[in-house]
């Protein structure tokens, strides 16, 4: 599935649990679209690639670019032009019954989207700065906060 504005594409890629997940959430997707059409920043149209992979996959690559060797929630690979790849790890997105969790999914999104347009959590008031940006998302989305004040 693919999500289309002015500034960019995001394509998904998952399973079936997913394309059905991204259907039944399609006014989040358009809400989430336009808040990230706000922070973007380059003039033309880029491709955002989302991929949903295994602790397998994700741990790899996690030890291939950051060096470590475990599991992570998320990782974003940005390029020059403010495009680029996220994977998130379905153990974090799926709940028992292999069923996408909301609140995990569109928090993971939305902080891999934050860091391909450039933001970080590194010191202190970029992580203030991100902390506040994925919680006005999450309101935005009908969903609980992330961080608390």
């Amino acid at each position: 599935m693919k999500i289309k504005n002015k500034k960019f594409v995001i394509e998904f890629i998952g399973n079936n649990h997913l394309k059905e997940f991204l259907k039944i959430s399609k006014g989040r997707l358009k809400k989430l679209s336009e808040y990230f059409q706000t922070l973007h920043l380059n003039e033309n149209q880029t491709l955002i690639t989302i991929k949903i992979v295994s602790n397998d996959e994700i741990k790899f690559l996690n030890k291939e670019f950051r060096k470590k060797n475990k599991i992570t929630d998320v990782l974003s690979f940005p390029d020059e032009i403010a495009s680029g790849d996220i994977a998130i790890a379905d153990s974090y997105i799926t709940n028992k019954n292999n069923t996408i969790n909301s609140q995990n999914f569109f928090m993971l999104v939305g902080h891999g989207l934050l860091h391909l347009f450039g933001y970080s959590h590194y010191d202190k008031q970029s992580r203030e700065n991100m902390r506040f940006l994925e919680n006005m998302l999450m309101h935005l989305l009908g969903l609980k906060k992330i961080h608390e004040d």
